[in-house]
């Protein structure tokens, strides 16, 4: 009987590690499963500074653990004659395939396609790539990279946290959006006309919405018909790049293969965009919803229309406001 009154304090033991381990064992998983969904910016390039490097890993780490979605964006030197879209995809399925991932070749001065994993289509969706992608673009080619850095990140970590609450399905709609309407752009028109008439400058004037699609289009009498397709892009540019139109980078040296680069990109593509002056965008409410293009006189007279035609709409805005309060 000794024995056996011995080994039933032991046997009770060695039940209680078992138990102990088996629901240790799935709370681990779990936590391993966490740690991975961690975001990273991996600058083997140093193209950033370490405080830049340090605010974007914060603010996609943030999303990531929220989302359990991996993020990284990877910097490199070179890609050694490999096509980077190639490079990024092998990358890519090396970490498995999930979550995001950027890739960025110093030297080559190339960026990959922003890669998402299955089930983020939605929550990442083709205009948040593109949107991502055009960040980095707009702010590297004037050589700010912290600042391109900055951008992307924050329009990635706003993608992904506004996803549905049961993972990265994405909202259905997205509400409370200013949008321009064909009166407001009858406004922007009337505004940059009466500009060019006061200038007696003959010009071409488009209006297009934050996606880049015409709403309203003028052509001065005397207008050069030339420039009415030149007034619609820098509408469309000034519209989807979310800034005014222009040489790249901004300043007094504007690097000319980088100009002609991205207009054969856009014309290989089947896109519009223009380096030239002339397109100014409407911003209400800290949103973009349009753009003013202007065509036919050199590019700053095409850039104070279209300035004087979004003023048009801003200060109509304004008044309205404060009649209501």
């Amino acid at each position: 009987m000794k024995p056996t009154r011995l080994l039933t304090p032991i046997r009770l033991f060695l039940v209680a590690m078992a138990l102990a381990l088996l629901v240790a064992g799935p709370a681990g998983a779990q936590e391993s499963k966490g740690e991975a969904a961690k975001a990273e910016v991996k600058d083997e390039a140093g193209l950033f500074g370490a405080e830049a490097r340090k605010k974007a890993q914060e603010e996609l780490e943030k999303v990531a653990r929220e989302r359990k979605v991996p993020i990284v964006i990877e910097t490199i030197n070179s890609l050694g004659g490999r096509e980077i879209d190639e490079e990024a995809a092998r990358r890519f399925g090396r970490a498995g395939e999930s979550g995001v991932y950027l890739l960025i070749s110093k030297d080559d001065r190339k960026l990959s396609r922003l890669r998402v994993g299955e089930g983020l289509a939605s929550a990442v969706p083709e205009r948040t790539r593109e949107a991502v992608r055009n960040a980095l673009v707009e702010h590297f080619a004037r050589r700010d990279f912290d600042g391109g850095l900055e951008r992307a990140s924050r329009v990635l970590a706003e993608a992904l946290a506004s996803a549905g609450p049961e993972g990265p399905g994405g909202p259905l709609v997205v509400r409370d959006q200013v949008k321009l309407t064909l009166a407001g752009a009858r406004k922007a028109l009337a505004g940059a006309e009466a500009k060019a008439v006061e200038m007696k400058w003959k010009m071409n004037i488009a209006v297009v919405d934050d996606g880049g699609h015409l709403i309203a289009f003028v052509r001065m009498d005397g207008a050069r018909p030339a420039s009415a397709a030149t007034a619609q892009t820098k509408a469309i540019t000034a519209a989807t790049f979310r800034q005014a139109s222009g040489p790249l980078p901004a300043g007094s040296n504007p690097d000319v293969l980088l100009n002609l680069s991205l207009q054969n990109a856009a014309a290989a593509s089947g896109g519009k965009i223009t380096t030239l002056l002339g397109g100014v965008p409407i911003v209400v409410d800290g949103q973009v919803i349009g753009a003013v293009g202007v065509g036919g006189g050199s590019g700053e007279q095409d850039a104070e229309v279209a300035r004087a035609g979004v003023a048009a709409v801003v200060d109509a805005l304004k008044g309205d406001r404060a009649h209501r309060d």
